[in-house]
């Protein structure tokens, strides 16, 4: 069950809210839960199902690509305030790679059903356009990612990733996490 607190992270994080009709709204509201995922938990594993729709409350998941031979390339990560789409997958029909998306500390997101999402997407033009706004926004990132694997030498990549944990920690101690 929403809570006043979730409804109104939820009613912020989605900007087509406002462009919804109420029964609209309503289907959202019913048709979203709060969990909680601790470290470690995979959220969404390449072959499962569209789990849906998942706006990040708080703690850090990392969306990532999984090999046959079990090496791993992240994508890139979802904070507070972040809104995953390729959790849904299945919403964007060109999307034809899969995903896998861990819990890299204690989470906790609003889940959005992906079959009223789908219904939303097809019946509604802002939500359509959401839904591509945010996949680009992504997809902006695997290239980044895609760009430093592919053309950056290791010990750049590992500059670059240094730096970035230092400011957004803002700290020069930097935890890694198993």
């Amino acid at each position: 069950m929403l809570t006043p607190t979730d409804i109104d992270f939820l009613t912020r994080s989605l900007t087509f809210w406002d462009n919804l009709k109420p029964i609209e709204q309503q289907l959202i509201l019913d048709y979203t839960m709060p969990l909680t995922y601790k470290q470690g938990t995979t959220i969404h594993g390449g072959n499962r199902d569209c789990i849906g729709v998942l706006l990040v409350k708080s703690g850090t998941l990392r969306t990532y690509l999984l090999s046959d031979e079990g090496k791993e390339v992240t994508l890139y990560r979802l904070s507070s305030g972040d809104i995953c789409i390729l959790s849904a997958s299945c919403l964007l029909k060109n999307i034809t790679f899969d995903v896998h998306i861990d819990a890299e500390v204690d989470t906790q997101i609003l889940l959005i059903d992906s079959s009223i999402f789908a219904r939303l997407t097809s019946q509604n033009i802002y939500v359509e356009n959401f839904s591509y706004k945010v996949a680009a926004e992504k997809f902006s990132d695997v290239i980044w990612a895609m760009e430093q694997i592919l053309f950056m030498s290791f010990d750049k990549r590992l500059a670059i990733f240094l730096i970035d944990e230092a400011t957004k920690n803002n700290s020069n101690t930097i935890y890694l996490y198993p």
